[in-house]
């Protein structure tokens, strides 16, 4: 692996963002085979000891990775469940290393996913302060009336607190369901599923279509994509 600036080892270690990673640099309080450095300095991250504060770092730091995965209904969003019978980590090649999941959809939804070895970004995406975007289109059974639409703008409450979307559109009605667009930044678990339990409209199928900048668009279910380089600026001033 060639030799790469240390700030950025540190970042990719998921320690901390690349500019508090400077900062501990410049204090002295990282090094790189026991010897403090300075800002600038490169290192091979599988040859060289990084350690902060004596604390050494993994050897096993991969470059920062960041995918785009189309979960497929049927898959379960944790790394590892005795229980599910499929994992969405059985989407993606071993090659990539450890990825975590930027939140979680259950099992029956489908739609986009985020998967990082960068834990500050993945951190940060998942933090309510932050409240990024996300965009879903929801079939359900039956007609919502404009009461109930009213009524979940409003607010409904859930037996751990109370569940607003951000907006709720209705795009069309086929046969015996209806279509709506969700947009929600903050998230219960289950949520949508439940607002529409309350109001007598169960989900038939859940799509996220969304996170953040990311959309499904060109992609299959099952199929993951890398994010561009851009992307992954513009996911991260999201929460700068």
């Amino acid at each position: 692996m060639a030799q790469i600036r240390v700030q950025r080892i540190v970042q990719q270690a998921g320690l901390t963002s690349r500019r508090q990673a400077e900062r501990w640099i410049e204090a002295g309080r990282v090094t790189v085979n026991g010897r403090p450095i300075m800002l600038g300095t490169l290192a091979d991250p599988r040859r060289d000891t990084v350690a902060v504060d004596g604390i050494a770092i993994s050897k096993d730091v991969r470059p920062a990775t960041y995918l785009a995965l189309y979960k497929p209904a049927g898959y379960t969003t944790s790394l590892r469940d005795s229980h599910a019978q499929h994992l969405i980590t059985d989407l993606v090649p071993p090659k990539f290393g450890r990825l975590f999941p930027v939140g979680r959809l259950d099992k029956d939804s489908e739609g986009i996913i985020l998967l990082t070895n960068d834990g500050w970004l993945a951190h940060r995406l998942m933090h309510p302060s932050h409240g990024v975007e996300k965009i879903y289109e929801v079939w359900v059974k039956g007609f919502p009336k404009r009461s109930h639409l009213e009524r979940m703008r409003q607010g409904i409450v859930l037996d751990d607190g109370m569940a607003r979307p951000d907006r709720v559109d209705v795009l069309r009605r086929q046969d015996d369901l209806t279509l709506l667009r969700v947009i929600l930044h903050e998230g219960h678990k289950r949520e949508i599923r439940r607002i529409f339990d309350s109001i007598g409209h169960p989900v038939e199928r859940l799509v996220r279509i969304q996170y953040g900048n990311i959309s499904v668009r060109g992609l299959e279910a099952g199929r993951y994509r890398p994010l561009t380089h851009r992307e992954v600026r513009e996911l991260k001033t999201l929460v700068t």
